[in-house]
């Protein structure tokens, strides 16, 4: 009888092999021999392993995020008691992957993730990477972009458990579902140019849509830790009359993974942003900032101009006591931290974006799922506030813990209407408050 085997039950029973092999790597000591050149194993913080003239190199890698969510107000407007006080535990991310070398130019990686609120488990990273060129890399496949300061870091070094909720409004920090990346980098600077396709198609044919997307570092300022970042970015979505939303979580995740959409269209013909990044470390200390400004344009269901404007920005400062933040120049992004044991960090963090919508743009039910939720005036822009505090520590290279607060409102929500759930009225609320912690592992 022939056996079928699935792509996910491969790579899991890859990965538990991979898994074994990186715990006898620590638990044993013996001779290990080799057809080519001498090997260099570690098991620090993962497993790798690398012939010692470079040519050959493998590693594997992973994390798990476990997070746990007290929240209210208007983000919880769906849960079986609308508005009130809700409590989530939830995995986060759950990836394990494998990343190397081959003939010292190539470069390859596929990662096995787990997402919950992207459909589960998938193989969201298997790409390709050239590096014999003198002026460029290139990347062929599936992989994340950097896009924006914040986004670009890894979600294991971030500064506070979410990004930015700016970040909800743009479209080219989205992973590539297939693409062709381009990366030419120096000492201090960057230059990215990307074309990729996000699981779209024509609305009237059976290719591809692929969107467009540039990016741009550069450190005036680099000495050590110490540095002072800038960056820009733009992004073509190329949406060919596919429909087009601009919404949010707020920063606040939860088993119900509630948004709140303040403009959409049916049918777009432009869908374009752009993001100015700023940031500067001077010992332990660091700040932040990035703008954004996103055009859509279009029309809604019944044909009536539905043109969208967003643009917001945030700024954050923290402090790391016993240590500072890593900053690798070329790809132009935070890093983890200098010393991980027993390191503290606090932050804070504003974050204000508006939204400008033609009344034919406004959603008639602001969140799907649940009717009440609906703007005070359409002819009225929105505006979405939040301030976030939090501390992490960095209890080893493996574990972060980390706590936030958040605090949040969206004006031109009307307050007046209610919500009705098993025969009872609740008030729409249009502000509230969470707080947020997890534990990390990252190997």
């Amino acid at each position: 009888m022939i056996r079928k085997h699935s792509f996910r039950g491969v790579m899991a029973g890859f990965a538990t092999s991979a898994l074994a092999l990186a715990v006898s790597a620590q638990a044993f000591a013996g001779t290990v021999s080799t057809d080519g050149a001498d090997l260099v194993i570690k098991t620090k913080g993962g497993l790798e392993v690398a012939t010692t003239d470079k040519e050959f190199s493998f590693k594997l890698g992973g994390k798990l995020q476990w997070d746990a969510t007290n929240f209210d107000g208007l983000m919880a407007g769906r849960q079986a008691d609308p508005f009130d006080d809700t409590f989530n535990t939830f995995i986060r991310r759950g990836e394990i992957g494998l990343e190397g070398v081959s003939y010292k130019d190539w470069g390859w990686g596929v990662r096995l993730s787990y997402d919950g609120y992207e459909g589960g488990t998938d193989v969201d990273r298997a790409y390709i990477t050239y590096t014999g060129l003198d002026f460029a890399d290139v990347t062929v496949g599936r992989f994340g972009v950097d896009y924006g300061l914040e986004n670009t870091t890894s979600s294991s070094w971030i500064t506070a458990i979410e990004r930015p909720f700016m970040y909800d409004f743009l479209n080219g920090d989205e992973d590539a579902s297939f693409g062709v990346n381009v990366m030419h980098t120096g000492d201090n600077y960057g230059l990215m140019a990307q074309v990729a396709n996000y699981d779209k198609k024509e609305t009237d044919g059976n290719d591809e849509l692929f969107g467009y997307t540039l990016r741009a570092n550069w450190a005036p300022y680099l000495n050590g830790t110490d540095v002072i970042h800038l960056g820009a970015n733009y992004h073509s979505n190329n949406p060919d009359d596919n429909g087009s939303s601009v919404r949010t979580r707020m920063g606040i995740r939860s088993d119900d993974d509630a948004r709140i959409a303040f403009g959409s269209t049916a049918k777009t013909d432009k869908d374009v942003e752009w993001v100015l990044e700023a940031g500067a470390q001077f010992g332990s200390f660091r700040a932040a900032a990035e703008y954004f400004q996103r055009q859509v344009s279009g029309e809604n269901a019944g044909g009536a101009d539905a043109d969208v404007d967003a643009s917001g920005y945030y700024g954050q400062v923290s402090y790391m006591i016993g240590g500072a933040r890593g900053y690798k120049a070329g790809a132009g992004k935070w890093d983890k931290p200098t010393d991980m044991k027993g390191t503290f960090e606090v932050f804070a963090r504003y974050e204000s974006s508006t939204i400008d919508a033609d009344p034919a743009a406004v959603p008639g039910q602001l969140m799907s799922g649940i009717v009440g939720v609906v703007a005070q005036n359409a002819n009225s822009d929105f505006t979405a506030d939040a301030v976030v505090v939090g501390v992490n520590y960095f209890a080893t290279p493996s574990v972060r813990m980390s706590l936030n607060y958040v605090d949040y409102q969206v004006d031109n929500i009307n307050t007046n209407s209610n919500v009705v759930k098993s025969g009872q009225n609740y008030k729409v609320e249009d502000d509230g408050k969470a707080i947020v912690g997890r534990l990390q592992y990252v190997f």
